[in-house]
């Protein structure tokens, strides 16, 4: 019960006692005083007819006595008058029968009046010849206590409801400062932090919003001086200082996670850009002019990698830097290299006597075969021979060996997958996702596959990482995320207690209708829609933050959860994770690697675990391959992990 019904149920109760007390005494004084008023009426009334009948009953004329008697006894204000001689004999007597007309008989019962008789000497003279004896009738005081106890219940009754309404009013107002203090701490647990204004005037009250208000600026400062650091750190240890671009090392582990990551990466250009006689630049014109020209090219390449979908783009130390574009194709790696190098050739001063050599470029194709070690040697070949074409030249050196991507042209594959999704080519695989260290099964990710056929006849299973990109440019991303999630809404209306995590595409979030279609689906199976928990990866979802956040407020109406994946690929902020209020997050697994030997990493994944769960996220490591990895995330509270040493696909 909350505390403004038990005030209002304690000011009831209190109202009611007093009342009732007051209703009580009233009621008794208003009997007893009708007592007395009954009393002396009947001995006024006795003395009354003890002087008038003195002289009559001298005289013994009965005839007198009898209407003088009825006179007064007809009047109906009388229960008995009886006339008595000295020696208590009845002279004469007169009674009425007691009748109370409109009084309940448990109002007469309960407040029964006593009715003393009044009585007077007759007297002649000296001589007393006789005694008048008068008793009232009740009926008249029954009736008029009757009417005052009834006038003075209505009254208390209606003093009591307004009283009552008067309090409920008076007491919600009140208490609203509480009310608002549930919210704000209801809003810091859902990892909002705000200020309660205007203060309330009572100083109790007033007080504890304050010292709320203390708590949650507090808290918010703690979480921003986490997430400060964090940054930092990730700033110190991945990103290049003087460009902001991801730096050597970070962009080798991301490389070798996306290459053993064949759903999310199954073809590609890697591009190395060498800027020559950088070292002679900064001899003739000083480290600022050399940094302003380091920040020039990378604000140029990334001006040049907009297009691109999905990439990485890096600073691998002096004047050389990395793009990996995937799901690019040879011609689209032709066609970049000579944008690169032209836009490059463009900077200021790059014609300038003073200026460095020029520009060149290597691409490599990489066609899902290639290991990283072998597709960065391929691609440090195609830069030797860029350089020896000449200046700003480049070169691409395709990927040899079968490719692990079909050919097709973008209009077969539109053709492909309409055709898969029309057949029920469709096929859903899931990997486990286990809580750390105790190994129990949180959920399982659902991975997508379409079934192709190879010119031989031969059946084949194609990744998410080969057909997902190509969805993606024929519009049909939406069409594939209605399929999965109808598929495992199916396979969960058949099974108890699984629960199942579904990557939805940016893509989908923007095609019309699609929301509102999947709060459709998930309503028809409210039983089990509480089982779902939909992911999207971190770089895509800040991207469209505006549809992200109506996606959670639909998955909170329906009971599902919502999932960061591959968090800290990029380098978003982490302001992020309190604006979108995630369930769980998946760490992106370029941070696993050399995750023994590297402090960096162990540290980042400490403050970013730290800032996780004072926003109340589950945090989960995704690419553990090897069971020291296992061993070492038990120790840094990671509450869960998925990988190929966790379970495979199945």
């Amino acid at each position: 019960m909350t505390l403004s019904r038990q005030l209002v149920l304690l000011l009831l109760v209190l109202l009611l006692m007093v009342i009732t007390g007051t209703f009580l005494i009233s009621a008794r004084n208003s009997q007893l005083y009708l007592e007395e008023q009954l009393a002396s009426h009947a001995q006024d009334a006795a003395t009354s007819l003890g002087l008038s009948l003195s002289q009559s009953l001298a005289d013994n004329d009965r005839a007198t006595i009898e209407s003088m008697t009825d006179a007064m006894f007809d009047r109906g204000f009388y229960r008995q008058i009886r006339i008595e001689d000295n020696d208590g004999g009845v002279i004469l007597e007169r009674k009425l029968e007691v009748t109370i007309e409109g009084v309940p008989d448990w109002f007469v019962n309960y407040l029964a009046l006593e009715t003393p008789e009044g009585d007077a000497a007759v007297m002649a003279g000296w001589r007393q010849t006789g005694v008048v004896r008068v008793s009232s009738h009740p009926g008249y005081a029954y009736a008029q206590l009757w009417r005052n106890i009834s006038d003075m219940f209505r009254w208390f009754l209606l003093s009591a409801l307004l009283v009552s309404l008067l309090g409920v009013i008076l007491l919600r107002w009140l208490l609203q400062p509480l009310r608002d203090i549930e919210w704000q701490a209801d809003a810091i647990c859902q990892r909002d932090f705000p200020v309660l204004e205007p203060l309330p005037k009572t100083r109790d009250l007033r007080l504890i919003v304050e010292a709320m208000n203390r708590l949650s600026s507090r808290v918010k400062l703690m979480l921003r001086e986490s997430e400060q650091l964090a940054a930092g750190l990730r700033r110190q240890a991945y990103q290049h200082p003087v460009t902001g671009l991801s730096n050597r090392r970070h962009f080798k582990n991301t490389l070798a996670n996306l290459i053993d990551s064949p759903e999310e990466f199954a073809s590609g250009i890697l591009a190395l850009i060498q800027l020559q006689e950088f070292k002679k630049y900064n001899d003739s014109n000083g480290f600022a002019a050399g940094d302003e020209l380091l920040r020039d090219i990378a604000k140029v390449l990334g001006e040049c990698t907009k297009g691109i979908p999905h990439h990485v783009l890096a600073h691998l130390g002096g004047a050389n830097f990395a793009l990996l574009a995937q799901d690019y194709t040879q011609q689209q790696g032709s066609a970049l290299g000579a944008k690169l190098t032209a836009a490059l050739s463009q900077l200021g001063g790059m014609d300038d006597s003073q200026a460095p050599g020029p520009v060149h470029v290597g691409l490599a194709h990489f066609n899902g075969v290639d290991s990283p070690m072998a597709l960065l040697a391929r691609a440090d070949m195609a830069l030797q021979a860029a350089r020896s074409a000449g200046p700003g030249g480049w070169h691409l050196m395709n990927a040899k060996g079968a490719s692990a991507v079909p050919v097709k042209t973008a209009s077969e594959w539109r053709v492909f997958i309409e055709q898969c999704l029309a057949m029920d080519r469709l096929r859903l695989y899931t990997q486990p996702v286990l809580s750390c260290p105790q190994r129990n099964l949180l959920h399982e990710e659902v991975l997508v596959r379409l079934l192709d056929t190879t010119a031989s006849g031969a059946e084949v299973v194609l990744t998410a990482g080969i057909f997902m990109p190509q969805a993606e440019r024929a519009g049909l991303t939406a069409e594939i995320d209605r399929a999965v999630v109808s598929q495992v809404l199916a396979r969960l209306s058949n099974e108890v207690g699984r629960r199942y995590a579904v990557n939805l595409s940016p893509h989908s979030l923007r095609t019309p209708g699609f929301l509102d279609w999947l709060e459709h689906q998930l309503r028809i199976h409210q039983s089990v829609a509480g089982n779902l928990i939909f992911e999207m990866a971190e770089f895509g979802a800040v991207s469209i933050m505006d549809e992200v956040h109506c996606l959670i407020q639909l998955l909170e109406r329906n009971r599902c959860q919502f999932s960061l994946d591959h968090f800290g690929r990029g380098f978003s902020s982490f302001g992020h994770l309190q604006s979108l209020k995630a369930d769980y997050l998946k760490v992106d697994g370029s941070y696993m690697r050399s995750l023994g030997k590297n402090r960096d990493n162990q540290f980042f994944l400490h403050s970013l675990t730290k800032i996780a769960h004072g926003l109340g996220i589950q945090v989960i490591a995704e690419s553990i391959e090897s069971e020291a990895q296992w061993d070492l995330l038990s120790t840094m509270n990671i509450d869960g992990a998925q990988g190929y040493f966790i379970g495979r696909p199945g």
